[in-house]
């Protein structure tokens, strides 16, 4: 009878091929009592389902992931707010993926002890702040935000300084957003990629925005902003002139712990792949990510 029982769930099994399940150790032994025990017949009911069920292929329990998230998240919003703008998108990788992505707000203050504690299993952050991670904890890049407009960093003087290239503003005093901020560590990658020794004074303020004020009013010899649209106002006024750009680079990256297996990184890879200019992107500042080990190189190289 038991050699009867054992043919026809292998049978079941074989109907539900290519459903891969990993079995839990608890299980794998309630599997080798059911095929030699003698008490084999007083297992519950219950257990022969789920026995049963797994064999043929029924779907794993999905896994519940703790999502870290600092890019666009400001003071100005409640966590309800950003979890608001978020939540579609986690959402539509879930039901792709098969699994469950909880958010969590991770404001800039908190963004070093979020990656070195590991205890978020994804982390949406800044590309440069992800590339460390990477090297340091050996996060793995899930791939780098495709984002709706270019994020350029603008390197700008005075309207009447002589300066015409980066080089000209080689040591000058530099006006910049916050030393952690984007714009800030991608103006000091630019200048060491061009050989330039980046001078050691310079004015910072918290406000991207305010950075023109400080040129205009010879706060700072040279002032760096991501801010298109500012810049164009200050250089329509003729009070800046831009002497140099970098290209355009993502912002933002998503990374996983090294906990998280491979296979998990690439299915959520290719679902958010699923999901580009999706609508669940729609409140965002990126329409979905892309990732290439060429991107990647290219961006550690930058960013070194």
């Amino acid at each position: 009878m038991q050699s009867s029982i054992r043919r026809h769930l292998l049978r079941v099994a074989k109907a539900g091929a290519g459903c891969f399940i990993k079995l839990q150790p608890i299980m794998e032994a309630n599997m080798r009592t059911y095929f030699t025990s003698a008490n084999a017949w007083q297992f519950s009911g219950q257990s022969c389902l789920l026995c049963c069920l797994m064999l043929a292929g029924a779907p794993a329990v999905a896994a519940e992931f703790q999502v870290g998230i600092n890019a666009e998240v400001s003071y100005r919003e409640s966590p309800a707010e950003v979890r608001q703008r978020f939540q579609p998108v986690l959402d539509e990788l879930g039901k792709l993926s098969g699994h469950k992505f909880e958010f969590h707000p991770v404001y800039s203050d908190k963004v070093k002890e979020a990656i070195a504690s590991q205890k978020f299993d994804f982390l949406l952050i800044h590309t440069h702040e992800a590339l460390k991670a990477e090297k340091i904890f050996q996060y793995q890049i899930v791939g780098f935000t495709d984002d709706k407009k270019d994020n350029t960093v603008y390197f700008f003087v005075d309207v009447d300084n002589p300066a015409q290239t980066l080089k000209d503003v080689a040591g000058k005093k530099m006006g910049t957003p916050g030393a952690g901020n984007w714009a800030s560590t991608t103006a000091m990658a630019a200048l060491k990629e061009a050989g330039i020794t980046p001078g050691k004074t310079f004015a910072r303020t918290r406000y991207a925005d305010a950075v023109p004020f400080l040129v205009d009013l010879h706060s700072a010899e040279v002032g760096i902003s991501r801010n298109k649209s500012v810049v164009d106002k200050f250089v329509a006024e003729k009070k800046i002139k831009v002497v140099h750009q970098t290209p355009a680079l993502p912002m933002n990256a998503v990374i996983a712990t090294p906990k998280i297996p491979a296979s998990v990184v690439k299915r959520v890879r290719e679902a958010f792949d699923e999901l580009r200019n999706s609508n669940s992107f729609h409140e965002l500042a990126f329409k979905g990510l892309r990732y290439s080990p060429e991107e990647s190189q290219t961006l550690h190289t930058f960013y070194q």
